[in-house]
């Protein structure tokens, strides 16, 4: 595929690097993905950073299926949809702020995540990055400038597969570094009056990502 790139069979090399600094600019703009994707790091260490970075690629793997399916152009669309979506997307996230404000305050190191518990955080990680429609608007914004080649064809769907890996790849990176960050600086954390101020931040965070969410609109 990256031979392909490169002799511009599929895709000019010029276009692939603009996508990718622009989805590197996506990605990396904080906001409540890469805030829960710092908690989970700093409060249970890098497995859990790697779980919330996990279920945030399970989240752009739909929206990229949407894509080659011509959905998520009608979930931008539909003002009924984009509604529900986003109050989901509200009363999701004051939940978050609701259980970081409550989380335990222990400094202590904590033990090693099971599996059970990763995927729980995988699952919240997704439930994030589906419930908040405006990520929806990002693929229908991003996406069809760098598709050049006509829906249905070959050459349509290699280049939405190119699309697709660059998202998924950059995305894994970006929240994986943003969890592992937080989670050495997580180790710095001694007394349960830091724990304390580390969670009411994260909780804080949350609830003004909340906020936001609620403010904004489709257009």
């Amino acid at each position: 595929m990256i031979e392909e790139i490169l002799s511009g069979a599929i895709m000019p090399l010029e276009t692939w690097l603009l996508f990718v600094a622009l989805w590197i600019g996506f990605a990396a703009f904080p906001g409540p993905n890469a805030a829960y994707a710092m908690a989970c790091g700093a409060r249970r260490g890098d497995g859990a950073a790697l779980a919330a970075a996990f279920g945030f690629i399970f989240g752009v793997t739909v929206y990229v299926v949407l894509v080659s399916f011509g959905l998520i152009a009608f979930l931008a669309a539909s003002a009924e949809l984009f509604e529900v979506l986003r109050w989901i997307g509200v009363a999701y996230l004051g939940f978050l702020a609701w259980q970081s404000w409550r989380a335990s305050d222990n400094p202590t190191p904590p033990p090693k995540i099971e599996r059970r518990e990763a995927g729980g955080i995988a699952v919240k990680a997704a439930l994030i990055m589906l419930t908040n429609p405006k990520s929806a608007l990002t693929y229908v914004l991003v996406y069809p400038p760098f598709m050049t080649a006509e829906a249905g064809t070959d050459t349509g769907f290699a280049q939405l597969v190119i699309l697709g890996v660059t998202s998924v790849s950059l995305s894994f990176m970006n929240y994986a570094a943003y969890g592992l960050l937080a989670g050495r600086l997580g180790r710095l954390i001694r007394t349960r009056r830091q724990a304390m101020v580390r969670n009411r931040l994260f909780a804080l965070i949350f609830a003004g990502a909340g906020a936001a969410l609620a403010w904004t609109s489709r257009r």
